[in-house]
């Protein structure tokens, strides 16, 4: 498994002024899996950002599929930050034959969120899914389409 770590910077700010968000991203050739790890607060540039940096490992590790761990991030999105990243992920659907699964925190709050963006996705013809548990969207992923 093949992995970097970067640390992201305050929308807007060219200077090393930190957020309290990391990014963990590892390659799993076993499973043929991209998995993507969040953590602290995620706002809509960020979240186009790394809609941005999936589409480029796709076009190193076709065929794979995508799992995002967002558990230990906080978000509260309007329904136009949705419609946003949603909007990005759909100017790269042509290349783009992945299942997308994200693990979720199970609250009430997120789960609200978490359905309407999954309507956006599927609007869009991504197969997508949203998970509490690691190893039942792992199952999801590497089963056969």
């Amino acid at each position: 498994m093949s992995r970097f770590s970067a640390r992201s910077r305050k929308p807007g700010h060219g200077s090393a002024l930190e957020v309290p968000m990391t990014t963990d991203t590892k390659i799993d050739k076993d499973n043929r899996v991209i998995h993507k790890t969040e953590t602290g607060e995620m706002f809509t540039e960020r979240s186009i950002t790394w809609v941005r940096e999936l589409s480029l490992a796709l076009k190193f590790h076709e065929g794979y599929n995508i799992l995002m761990d967002l558990r230990e991030t906080e978000t509260r999105p309007e329904m136009l930050d949705l419609m946003a990243i949603a909007s990005e992920c759909a100017k790269l659907k042509s290349d783009f034959n992945s299942k997308i699964a994200f693990l979720i925190p199970n609250t009430e709050e997120r789960v609200k969120f978490a359905k309407l963006f999954k309507a956006c996705m599927e609007a869009q013809g991504f197969r997508f899914k949203q998970f509490f548990d690691h190893g039942t969207a792992m199952d999801w992923l590497t089963k056969a389409p």
